[in-house]
């Protein structure tokens, strides 16, 4: 296909096997291969999807010190229940830290965890 949508005289669509991305031709095999759709993964926040089950265990031993059990409020860390907080917010303070709060106090799988149990219990 030419740039401005037209054929080239004589071509026919999908004749070797590939589809036209503008000047390049991509072999079918390759869009067979592409993933389109992954469930496993957030769709709307760029996060990792995390389980809340395994987030509200680490919950109570890494933040329920300062946030409350269940995330209710603490001494120093503020209520969780209720707030609103979306998933790209909690895992971007997970990992900078704020206010009394250090960086990085849960990370990876563990981390996503956290995010899923705080992002259940924070809706209103």
């Amino acid at each position: 296909m030419v740039r401005d949508g037209s054929r080239r005289a004589g071509a026919r669509p999908g004749h070797d096997g590939g589809e036209d991305v503008g000047e390049a031709r991509v072999p079918a095999f390759v869009l067979a291969q592409l993933t389109v759709f992954e469930p496993s993964l957030s769709t709307d926040t760029g996060v990792a999807a995390g389980d809340a089950d395994r987030g509200q265990v680490v919950f109570e031993s890494t933040c329920a010190s300062c946030h409350g059990p269940g995330g209710e409020g603490g001494s120093q860390g503020p209520r969780l229940v209720d707030s609103g907080l979306d998933a790209a917010v909690i895992a971007s303070t997970v990992e900078q830290g704020g206010g009394v709060m250090p960086a990085g106090l849960v990370s990876g799988q563990e981390q996503a965890d956290v995010v899923a149990y705080v992002v259940s219990i924070s809706r209103p």
